[in-house]
């Protein structure tokens, strides 16, 4: 499962599913709209040339589901919190799919970064189901302790997996989730308090909150990706205050990658390799790559000379003030990449 945020600080429409929140699924649904399932939209039937392999345990019975979108919802400490589904061409209970789980940035929903990233379609051609839930007020409660009051975002995205697992045929070793901006400090925050579900985290424009850095004591050892750029005016590649939306502070992208080096107990030394540009665009890709850690989990960042705050190759903030992009790395590519090589023991 791929949990992905979308990015941005930039004001979107906000979209509200009017739906009754439900403690169990329904007995049966389908791509008819339901109180508890909406469907938006659904692909043509064909078979996925990368299907997983067959499941070996019974799926549990309730929902039926098939390739497409979906609208649902599920209640979490008496608030209805809403999310967007999506599953990939082919979907057939006969085998496990990894579930990848999108987070929008600050401003931003689960429908757009679904369009924004391109996760939908990237899940069609590798054969994984991506969920894209929506934040309270379009932000996440991401361990800078400057929303008020303070949401438990954790425990919804928790529950929200429980759920999904429950009604989905997912592979529960490959559980993944990603983020931009506000979503990839999320994601952070994620690989903190669930590595004990999340396999590996890939985080575009999000450090490490710092008022983690005391308590986050991670289960077991997680694989980490960063996606940061050196010309990002919003979230500072050398830490400090966020300059806008909710603020709060950030670690730099050296103390958050020297921190996850740590906690995974990386014993050899870095692999530095300068990606060879794809474009000619005034930016370019510096991957710093830590193999050898516990539990064969691995760190790897992308420090993008030139870019600006937003999802490569595409911006979440169309505004000057988001910094220049980068057609130099695609962050969809980069991260699934990356998450279908960890799998959890």
């Amino acid at each position: 499962i791929i949990v992905a945020v979308s990015g941005g600080f930039s004001a979107v429409k906000k979209e509200i599913f009017r739906e009754r929140a439900a403690q169990k699924p329904p007995l049966a649904s389908t791509h008819a709209p339901s109180p508890t399932h909406a469907a938006i939209s659904i692909s043509p039937t064909s078979s996925s040339q990368h299907a997983p392999p067959p499941s070996s345990t019974p799926l549990p019975t309730g929902v039926v589901y098939q390739q497409g979108d979906y609208n649902e919802s599920i209640f979490v400490d008496g608030k209805t919190r809403t999310y967007f589904l999506h599953l990939p061409t082919g979907y057939s209970v006969s085998n496990r799919y990894p579930l990848v789980t999108v987070l929008h940035g600050g401003g931003g929903n689960g429908k757009k970064i679904a369009s924004q990233t391109g996760f939908p379609a990237k899940a069609d051609q590798e054969g994984f189901i991506t969920v894209f839930p929506d934040g309270i007020n379009q932000h996440w409660d991401d361990g800078r302790e400057v929303i008020t009051p303070l949401i438990n975002d954790v425990k919804f995205i928790r529950m929200l997996i429980d759920q999904l697992t429950s009604r989905l045929s997912i592979d529960q070793k490959r559980i993944y989730a990603t983020g931009v901006s506000n979503g990839g400090i999320m994601s952070h925050r994620l690989a903190c308090e669930m590595a004990d579900v999340i396999a590996a985290i890939g985080a575009d424009v999000g450090s490490l909150a710092t008022n983690m850095m005391s308590h986050c004591n991670p289960q077991n050892p997680i694989a980490i990706a960063v996606i940061q750029g050196t010309k990002d005016p919003i979230l500072p590649i050398d830490g400090g205050k966020v300059s806008i939306g909710i603020g709060g502070f950030v670690q730099s992208a050296t103390d958050t990658m020297k921190f996850w080096i740590s906690k995974n107990g990386c014993t050899s030394p870095a692999t530095v390799t300068n990606l060879p540009p794809l474009v000619q665009d005034g930016t370019h890709v510096v991957k710093t790559h830590y193999a050898q850690c516990r539990d064969h989990s691995e760190v790897s960042y992308y420090i993008v000379e030139g870019m600006g705050h937003l999802w490569p190759p595409k911006s979440q903030v169309t505004r000057a003030a988001a910094g220049p992009p980068s057609q130099n790395i695609d962050a969809t590519a980069v991260f699934w990449d990356f998450f279908k090589t960890h799998a959890k023991k």
